[in-house]
């Protein structure tokens, strides 16, 4: 097949980025393809193009709305039409009349949210249609170790069995080889090798600044926005909590005379398309935001994303400093902290995981109510039980998957026949346990590329398991200043000492994906080698940054 005359026809592109053909070859011959592929190298295209080409209808998982809207936009200027959304926005009017063109067979793209497939009778209307490609898209939300964990992703693998196992293709920016590899297992791919096309993107400037006091972070803000060294063109100012944006777009806009929109998932739903459009347009400098924005956010030139918080875990941070430079051009990837900014992401893990007693009193709730006729349902559960709306969906997710409770029309639940008959059945959170100590851990890891005297390049691609070779990225805060001063070294003629300077590279018996073993924390794969310290991906406890002394290579490894 001429892709390329395919892509031309129906994009109007004349060449693919990297990466794409590859993909596009694998999906047409039908093989189970996992591709990671940097932000902005085209991820959509992979499975838009395919869908195109293939007869019958693609499904596609996406987890959010915006997403699936931006996508069908994209779609109809290029004149395509014959695609669907089914998601919570559509009235009930409006899903009669999907559903009738869904069942008419013409339609090439069906975009859908993890939770309508759990919806036992649109599954059924699926699968009197003939899927070749099932797509996940932002596939880490199926890893139970991946950073935006969702709940109903789990349910996919058993999905595709009842498609007829259509070919899959998962699709993210951002996932370690753990994550990786959790995908595979839970669509049930597992001999499946990844396509992965680097996570370096070269003209991204990483620079992280320190706050002691409070008050510090909006004096560190104030001097990005003056000076000889201020921030140029539009971008993003992420916070992690509506408080901190409101009160960050109110100090640009008062005190700084800073053009600039605030965005969170509370904004009504015309003011948030608002504001897309004015940072579109470019009509403001900048859009304050809570992680609500941004996905799907096409915007090439997008010159700095400035953190003002930290983010749990490098690859929300990866993602999100993504968005910026995707037209190739320099652009800055600030990160602003204190160290107890940690505070504010614990306190959002501990509203995320379930207790024993909190899964007891879910699955109490459901065996008592869930009798009546059509069941109980989320909006009850919420009602009677209190609980954070997270928290309860992983709940659920949970008893599910396990096999203990089952939907029983479009959101409601019920116990599962194997439960009604055998009551003694317990349910594990051990798992669960131990992904929060796991996502503790993450939280660590991005303490510690904030606090980093060495390259933040390397640390970024080490973590995704990636090697970087050179001695200075040139492109890091750190990198800079130990190149300047290097430069400086050179020129009173200090040659042997500047050789120095900056040089962070692995000198340990360690190196990246090497399988060590700890007295306490058991066998783990390095992540990370610089000089005398190691970071271990341990899978009881997570990320552990250690002396090299404090580990060894596994004995069967060393015989062999």
């Amino acid at each position: 097949m001429d892709l390329l005359a395919a892509l031309r026809e129906k994009f109007g592109f004349s060449s693919f980025q990297p990466g794409q053909e590859e993909v596009l070859r694998r999906v047409l011959g039908g093989e189970n393809t996992l591709a990671i592929l940097a932000t902005g190298a085209g991820k959509s295209l992979t499975y838009q193009l395919p869908a195109l080409l293939l007869e019958g209808t693609t499904v596609v998982v996406s987890p959010l709305i915006a997403l699936m809207k931006d996508q069908i936009d994209m779609l109809g200027e290029h004149g395509i039409t014959n695609v669907l959304a089914f998601n919570s926005t559509l009235s009930e009017d409006q899903e009669h009349a999907a559903i009738a063109r869904l069942r008419q067979g013409d339609i090439k793209i069906v975009y859908v949210t993890p939770e309508r497939l759990e919806d036992e009778w649109f599954l059924a209307t699926l699968r009197t249609l003939k899927v070749p490609l099932f797509v996940v898209d932002e596939a880490h939300c199926i890893s139970q170790w991946g950073h935006d964990f969702r709940p109903a992703y789990l349910a996919l693998g058993n999905v595709v069995k009842r498609l007829g196992n259509p070919t899959i293709l998962a699709l993210t920016a951002t996932a370690t080889p753990a994550v990786r590899d959790d995908i595979l297992h839970q669509l049930g791919i597992d001999n499946v090798k990844p396509i992965v096309r680097g996570f370096d993107r070269p003209n991204l400037v990483y620079e992280a600044r320190r706050g002691d006091k409070t008050g510090d972070k909006l004096k560190l803000l104030a001097s990005l926005f003056s000076g000889k060294d201020a921030l140029k063109g539009t971008g993003i100012v992420y916070t992690a909590t509506i408080k901190n944006a409101l009160e960050v777009q109110a100090f640009l806009s008062a005190e700084l005379g800073v053009p600039c929109e605030v965005y969170h998932s509370k904004l009504h739903k015309h003011d948030r398309t608002r504001v897309h459009e004015l940072f579109m347009n470019e009509e403001i400098r900048a859009v304050v935001a809570t992680n609500a924005f941004g996905l799907g956010i096409d915007k090439p030139n997008i010159r700095f994303v400035v953190h003002y918080d930290l983010p749990g875990s490098i690859e929300a941070y990866t993602q999100e400093a993504g968005r910026s430079g995707r037209d190739g051009l320099a652009s800055r990837c600030i990160l602003l902290y204190r160290m107890s900014d940690t505070r504010v992401q614990n306190y959002f893990l501990t509203g995320k995981y379930p207790d024993v007693e909190e899964v007891q009193r879910v699955f109490g709730t459901i065996e008592v109510f869930g009798e009546q006729s059509g069941g109980v349902t989320m909006v009850d559960l919420r009602r009677i039980l209190q609980l954070p709306l997270t928290k309860l969906k992983v709940i659920l997710a949970l008893l599910k998957k396990s096999g203990y409770i089952e939907t029983s029309g479009k959101s409601a639940y019920g116990l599962t026949e194997a439960v009604r008959k055998n009551r003694e059945l317990v349910l594990s959170l051990a798992n669960y346990d131990t992904k929060k100590t796991y996502d503790q851990s993450k939280l660590a890891m991005m303490l510690q590329y904030a606090e980093t005297r060495s390259c933040r390049r390397r640390f970024i691609l080490n973590y995704f398991g990636e090697d970087f070779s050179p001695l200075n990225c040139g492109a890091c805060d750190n990198c800079l200043k130990a190149r300047s001063q290097g430069d400086a070294l050179r020129a009173a003629g200090a040659n042997e000492k500047a050789a120095l300077v900056g040089d962070s590279r692995p000198t340990g018996p360690y190196r990246i994906a090497d399988v060590v073993q700890h007295a306490k924390f058991g066998q783990g794969t390095v992540e990370r080698a610089e000089k005398d310290l190691i970071t271990v991906l341990f899978p009881s406890v997570g990320y552990k940054t250690l002396l090299a002394s404090a580990v060894s290579k596994p004995t069967e490894l060393r015989s062999a």
